[in-house]
Order: C-alpha cells, then sequence, then structure tokens
C-alpha cells in the first residue's frame, strides 16, 4: 500500500544547541516565509537557531527527503 501524501509535504528542521524544532507547512511559499521570518530573527539576535534544513515529503519514496538548507548560506 502506498503512502498517502501529507496534508502539509513541506518540513522546516530549526537546528539549535540543544534540539531540533519541526515546523510542518503546505506550501513551499509557506514554508520560505517562515525561513526569512527566522533569518531575521537570526540577524537580531533573538533566536538560538543554528542551522534551518528544508525537505519534502516524497510521494514516490514515502518518506521526507532534503530538499535545502537555506542557513547557514553557504
Amino acid at each position: 500500500m502506498a503512502a498517502k501524501k501529507p496534508s502539509r509535504p513541506w518540513r522546516l528542521l530549526h537546528m539549535t544547541p540543544g534540539s531540533v524544532v519541526e515546523t510542518k507547512h503546505r506550501s513551499q511559499p509557506e514554508a520560505y516565509r517562515e525561513v526569512a521570518a527566522e533569518k531575521e530573527r537570526i540577524a537580531s539576535g533573538t533566536s538560538r537557531v543554528l542551522r534551518i534544513r528544508v525537505e519534502k515529503w516524497s510521494v514516490e519514496y514515502a518518506r521526507w527527503e532534503h530538499f535545502e538548507t537555506p542557513y547557514p548560506e553557504a
């Protein structure tokens, strides 16, 4: 039986010194609005996030797959 696509197929992983905080989003633009907001918090010094990883649900493989690491920028 094939796995269904989740209603929120975009996932952000915010890596901090002590844990990983996961948020799920309905669309790529929604996910990237959150990335932009987190980058602003990082720049202002109000966030402890060290890395942001964007993942997308793969219907073909029924798992989360790495899409991009927008922070830190290489």
